[in-house]
């Protein structure tokens, strides 16, 4: 049962528990800030595949002692009025109504449909489901884009699997640049060189320029079949080639996950090499709205390294617009962590134009192929509302369904874009994302009784 209401307001607030929000948290509290720093996880770190909390940030939050206030297991489901937070935590329903706002949300898994995607043995969300492949000596294919590609098949050789390649959609004549030595640069795994040493040593090929098409199999996996694709990723005729496995690990550029700074009303713009819709931000990771800043993959992917880099300045930030630092210790704080991060962004802007989703893949979706999980919406009735007239992700919700389930579109909303943009001849960028209601998660419907006044 849910407690009344409960007011909170604390000078500032930092949701996500990760590098990002880590790193922002302790930043503001070495200003003399207490700081209420809110995860919906059980424990510090960002997701289990990635970077766990690095050592130092750790160490700092236990020095910080009291005025780093942890919440975990706490939902933030809703922002109003701009700066008021929502939040469910321990069987008690609380708004937040901070001064300043970091907001590290980090970043959610992408799901790519091709037919058989949605088979008992075949995992999208990888943060979740490793340890559902790890069975020893299990016949396991990994695939996708993107630097999560080592790291998931490290992880499954290292568990015991017998990963049978590890397929990379990214152009082969990229392949050198793209694969390994950038992603040692963008350190998810904690180590990505001992990443790349248990492939080599385990012999599994890397394979460019091809990507999964279809997946058989009837209670569970039982074949795959691979296709070339060319630099839009569009599969190329007469290059199928198909493998007997038991599982299909997928490991895709992941999607920054904006919903809560969208809910407070910042600008938001289309940027392909940092993920797909993040928030406009300054130099100091301020949004466009005064208060609210981003840091981390919300703000654009980048790693964990960045994603520090990025807490630290909004945490200084914040604590400098509360005044608990002077303007020019702030800058020359802010100056040292810039710096660093410049090129950072610059190699990640690089790398991420080699990732960036091309509208190719949208060829591989057939008639019944499911795009919507949560509500059963096939490729069929996508392209049925596409020729009735359908132009973006909201009529595409109001006309199919798509979007109103559980994951609340995290799930197909990209891939639903990528149809509609497909399918229109026209960019990403023109697709805007779909508009935000609370709650961005689900709560206990009881919660929904708490919601602000002033909504």
């Amino acid at each position: 049962m849910c407690t009344l209401l409960m007011t909170i307001t604390p000078r500032i607030a930092v949701v996500g528990g990760g590098p990002a929000g880590l790193a922002a948290a302790v930043e503001a509290a070495r200003a003399g800030l207490t700081v209420h720093l809110y995860d919906e996880g059980p424990t510090l770190g960002g997701p289990t595949y990635g970077h766990a909390a690095d050592s130092t940030l750790l160490a700092e939050l236990r020095a910080a002692g009291s005025r780093i206030v942890v919440h975990p297991s706490a939902t933030v489901w809703g922002i109003f009025e701009q700066r008021t937070l929502a939040v469910w935590e321990k069987d008690r329903a609380d708004s937040i109504r901070p001064e300043a706002i970091v907001l590290a949300t980090g970043a959610h898994s992408r799901s790519v449909p091709i037919p058989g995607w949605t088979l008992p043995g075949v995992t999208t969300n990888t943060s979740q489901a490793l340890p559902e492949t790890r069975a020893p000596g299990q016949t396991v294919l990994v695939a996708g884009a993107g630097p999560l590609l080592p790291v998931v098949a490290s992880r499954l050789v290292r568990g015991g699997a017998r990963v049978v390649a590890v397929l990379e959609t990214a152009s082969s004549g990229r392949m050198p640049r793209a694969l390994p030595a950038p992603w040692g640069q963008w350190p998810l795994s904690g180590d990505a060189t001992a990443d790349w040493h248990a492939l080599r040593a385990a012999r599994v090929p890397l394979v460019g320029s091809r990507t999964v098409a279809r997946i058989t199999g009837d209670e569970t996996v039982r074949k795959v079949v691979t296709v070339a694709v060319d630099e839009d990723w569009r599969p190329v005729r007469g290059s199928e080639e198909t493998l007997e496995v038991a599982a299909v690990c997928f490991a895709w550029n992941a999607v920054p996950s904006i919903q809560l700074s969208q809910m407070c009303g910042a600008e938001h713009r289309y940027v392909a090499e940092r993920g797909g819709w993040v928030p406009v931000v300054s130099p100091e990771m301020e949004t466009t709205v005064p208060g609210v800043l981003s840091a981390g993959d919300e703000a654009g992917l980048g790693g964990a390294a960045m994603a520090a880099l990025e807490g630290r300045i909004a945490g200084i930030a914040a604590a400098a617009r509360l005044g608990a630092l002077s303007p020019g210790a702030a800058r020359s704080q802010l100056r040292l962590h810039q710096s660093a991060l410049a090129p950072l962004r610059k190699s990640r802007d690089g790398r991420g134009s080699l990732i960036a989703p091309r509208p190719g893949l949208a060829e591989l979706i057939t008639p019944d192929t499911v795009i919507c999980p949560c509500e059963g919406i096939t490729g069929a009735q996508v392209d049925q509302a596409l020729a009735e007239g359908v132009g973006d992700l909201g009529q595409m919700k109001r006309m199919t369904r798509a979007g109103m389930g559980e994951c609340q579109g995290r799930m197909c909303s990209p891939a639903l874009a990528q149809m509609i943009a497909h399918r229109r001849g026209i960019g990403l960028d023109a697709i805007a994302p779909p508009s935000i209601r609370p709650p961005v998660t689900p709560v206990p419907i009881h919660v929904l009784a708490t919601l602000p006044d002033e909504r």
